[in-house]
């Protein structure tokens, strides 16, 4: 992909909010009078792309501009969900797919399960947050992928400790009927989970991969149709 100086102009702004900064000129201040307001405006999408979509796009700029920020670069997996976790790496980042990791994983007696909201999860990285994980030891085979308390739904069975949050990719939801879901922030679609329906959301994929190292793994890819 060749990238524009237009397209790489975002990437000289480490916040939204130096970008939204840099919009705000003698025009726009003449013609509302105040900074504030001119801020207030673009931070709507007025003008200007709004903290969601100026990180995601910031996002893809930094992945195609330079793919050694993989972390599955270079290393060949041998289990098979780390093989399609590797496949899945780069469209996850470039905000092109977005995939849901369902895994059960037993560790000493003790069953761990829940969602892993992958972009998620490799972009906390970066920013250094808890719950970090070291992607390259994992995509090795030196250290294994579980669900964490910061992940979207987490649960363990021996303390009954769980957790749900809602991220940047998505917002949590429970249906009488469907049960719960995920709706996908970007696009608004919702991914439907339920192991036994036959629609699992618009654009939306289910894969249970086999692996000797889980209980049980399901991938739900949801190729994502954004609306900026």
């Amino acid at each position: 992909m060749k990238l524009t100086e237009q397209d790489l102009h975002i990437l000289d702004f480490d916040t939204h909010e130096d970008y939204l900064n840099s919009l705000v000129d003698e025009k726009s201040l003449q013609y509302f009078g105040d900074r504030e307001i001119v801020l207030s405006l673009y931070r709507t999408g007025y003008r200007a792309l709004t903290k969601e979509a100026f990180e995601s796009q910031r996002s893809f700029l930094q992945v195609a501009q330079d793919p050694n920020t993989l972390f599955s670069r270079n290393i060949h997996p041998t289990d098979p969900l780390l093989q399609e976790l590797a496949k899945r790496e780069r469209p996850n980042r470039l905000g092109l797919l977005s995939t849901i990791i369902y895994m059960r994983y037993r560790r000493k007696a003790t069953e761990i399960s829940g969602y892993i909201d992958y972009e998620e999860a490799l972009r906390r990285v970066h920013h250094d947050l808890q719950y970090s994980l070291d992607w390259k030891a994992i995509f090795s085979g030196a250290k294994v992928l579980y669900p964490s308390p910061a992940d979207l739904l987490y649960y363990n069975a021996k303390t009954e400790r769980n957790r749900q949050n809602d991220t940047r990719n998505y917002q949590i939801r429970c249906d009488p009927h469907r049960g719960i879901i995920f709706r996908n922030m970007y696009d608004r679609k919702n991914i439907y989970p339920d192991p036994f329906a036959t629609d699992y959301g618009t654009n939306t994929s289910r894969t249970e991969v086999p692996s000797e190292l889980y209980e049980q793994v399901v991938l739900y890819d949801h190729v994502v149709r954004k609306n900026y």
